[in-house]
């Protein structure tokens, strides 16, 4: 029985499908770039937050999240993308069968790195955080916290008290979303001339949207990014990270979604000139109907 019972589990694994570490790769690069992405981004939030700006300020934030998603896109050829947005948008804009393969481990894989990157970050600076803000505060949450600390934040992106509602949060958002997708289409496109590795040059995008676009929301630009760690700071925090100020969660979710899908639109419906693009082929679509109209008018 021993023995029968031993074959039909041969059997069983036989039948399970098999994965090489090249199949996984695409999956693992995503997950581990993910991760990375967040170690060097929040680490570089925790260490100027909770030294009180004395180990850094507002630029500093912005070089290390600059380096960290351009050390991201030397882990595999092509590079992850890091960002649900980005694959969402590239699945939907330049769709391929393969892209529409792999689309869902990736996110999954990225969603799942952006959790473990913000864990790590946690168990790092947890004394610090500690000392610094005892009470676990949230901005806009419910515990006022004495010193006017808000540790949360370190972990997930909330909106600057200047603005009057969270629709102006979505326009920032997206157009810091649309500035990203539009200027790494570009950067990409092998039409364009380029300088150096496009590593470098999304480095220089990235401290770029920081500088101008960053300030009243964090611009997280990057829906793994902020849903990952805020749903891995909930465990801590509570369930009011996803509720303070009016369900703020739902922007950095949707709105770089919806910027990434207008930036690439009109990229690809102005300068995209190769072949894949769903926009560049419906537009040429309609002007050469609309010119073969002309010439019968004519």
């Amino acid at each position: 029985m021993a023995l029968n019972h031993a074959a039909q589990l041969k059997q069983y694994a036989q039948r399970l499908p098999r994965f090489s570490r090249q199949d996984l790769k695409p999956y693992a690069a995503e997950f581990l770039g993910t991760a990375l992405l967040i170690v060097i981004g929040e680490g570089v939030i925790a260490q100027v937050l909770l030294s009180d700006y004395q180990n850094g300020s507002w630029l500093s934030i912005n070089l290390a999240w600059a380096a960290g998603v351009m050390l991201t896109g030397f882990l595999s050829s092509p590079s992850p993308t890091v960002n649900p947005a980005l694959t969402l948008t590239l699945a939907l804009v330049r769709p391929s069968s393969q892209q529409r393969r792999q689309l869902f481990g990736k996110l999954l894989a990225q969603f799942l790195g952006a959790f473990v990157g913000a864990a790590i970050i946690y168990f790092t600076y947890r004394s610090a955080i500690l000392a610094w803000d005892p009470e676990y505060t949230i901005p806009w949450g419910s515990i006022l916290s004495p010193k006017g600390h808000h540790s949360a934040g370190i972990f997930a992106t909330y909106p600057s008290s200047l603005l009057k509602s969270n629709w102006e949060a979505v326009l920032q958002e997206g157009l810091a979303s649309a500035v990203l997708m539009f200027c790494v289409l570009s950067i990409g496109d092998s039409a364009n001339a380029g300088f150096g590795a496009p590593q470098v040059s999304v480095f220089v995008l990235m401290v770029g949207i920081g500088s101008a676009l960053g300030w009243q929301t964090g611009y997280a630009i990057n829906p793994a990014r902020d849903f990952g760690p805020r749903l891995f700071s909930a465990i801590m925090y509570g369930r009011e990270v996803f509720t303070a100020a009016g369900c703020y969660f739902l922007v950095p979710l949707f709105a770089p979604v919806l910027g990434c899908l207008v930036g690439a639109s009109v990229y690809d419906a102005f300068l995209f000139e190769g072949e894949g693009s769903v926009v560049t082929d419906a537009v040429e679509k309609v002007v050469s109907e609309r010119d073969g109209a002309l010439r019968l008018d004519d």
